[in-house]
């Protein structure tokens, strides 16, 4: 492999990645810190978009990986980064670091430029020209509306192209969720009856008789445990649970991709979207509202 380099004959950064020492006094310190830091690859979709995969070193080049439990110091992941001209480095969340990123996607809409111009907080622009803004707190699991993610767990890129007049403090987890709370209420179509939240759908799945597992598959993304002979059946077993309560598709990836399921496989290709189409296609009774 080629590596370019400078007129000192140091290695040059690759194009979306900041030097360290640029990284090292931009960032909020609690995320410089970390040792949870790692590479990342652009990987093409079959929606055409691309996926960030967080990568380690295998047989002299990057690969991708599962980012649970993998880590380095970010001058670690940002050596790695120019060694194998990475798309640049990333953070790998979980609940007990305390931290949280709210992940704006574009086009930024006017309901997401209002929630950014009241939140305070640490903000850089995304790889991909959207915003991260980076918060105190830990949650238990993602949640994600149209455009608009709040990730607790999971790879989160980190560019250092610092939106202006924000600083380096990190805002607070609280304000976004009672922000998107009030947001997140879907409007049921006219006619239909009342369509549940995110919230009281769980709150109703985990109360039914199949509660038990559910939360297991959900919350622990234990599929063995709850009697699945692989993980893409559990996978299943999830959209048809969630289903009764709430057959929208869009809705129902919303749902899933804030359980502890959510794996590397659901980021490539339409796996997803066919796992939840063919669960809608397959039909059965669906909850109706009383008054519906």
């Amino acid at each position: 492999m080629t590596i370019a380099l400078d007129q000192e004959g140091k290695a040059l950064c690759p194009p979306g990645l900041r030097r360290l020492d640029h990284l090292q006094v931009t960032l909020p310190p609690e995320l410089v810190v970390l040792a949870t830091w790692l590479p990342w690859l652009a990987l093409p979709r079959a929606n055409g978009k691309t996926s960030k995969v967080p990568a380690l070193p295998r047989a002299g080049s990057l690969r991708p990986i599962d980012c649970r439990g993998a880590g380095l110091t970010l001058p670690e992941a940002h050596h790695l980064a120019r060694q194998h001209s990475a798309g640049g480095v990333g953070v790998a969340l979980s609940p007990g670091l305390g931290l949280a990123a709210l992940d704006v996607d574009l086009p930024l809409t006017t309901g997401a430029q209002a929630l950014l111009s009241t939140l305070p907080g640490y903000a850089e622009r995304s790889p991909g020209g959207g915003t991260h803004l980076w918060l105190r707190g830990s949650l238990p699991r993602n949640r994600r509306q149209a455009g608009i993610e709040v990730l607790g767990s999971g790879f989160v890129t980190v560019t250092g192209e610092v939106l202006g007049g924000r600083g380096r403090a990190l805002g607070t987890l609280s304000a976004v969720l009672d922000r998107l709370e009030v947001a997140s209420a879907p409007r049921s179509p006219q006619g239909e009856g009342a369509t549940l939240t995110d919230r009281a759908v769980l709150q109703r799945l985990y109360t039914a008789a199949n509660g038990p597992r559910a939360r297991q598959l959900l919350e622990f993304g234990d599929w063995a445990g709850a009697g699945y002979p692989t993980a893409s059946e559990g996978d299943f077993a999830a959209v048809r649970m969630l289903r009764f309560w709430v057959p929208d598709p869009e809705q129902l990836r919303r749902l899933l991709e804030g359980t502890a399921l959510r794996r590397e496989k659901w980021e490539r290709g339409d796996y997803l979207e066919r796992t939840i189409r063919r669960a809608l296609d397959l039909g059965g009774p669906v909850w109706r509202s009383p008054a519906g």
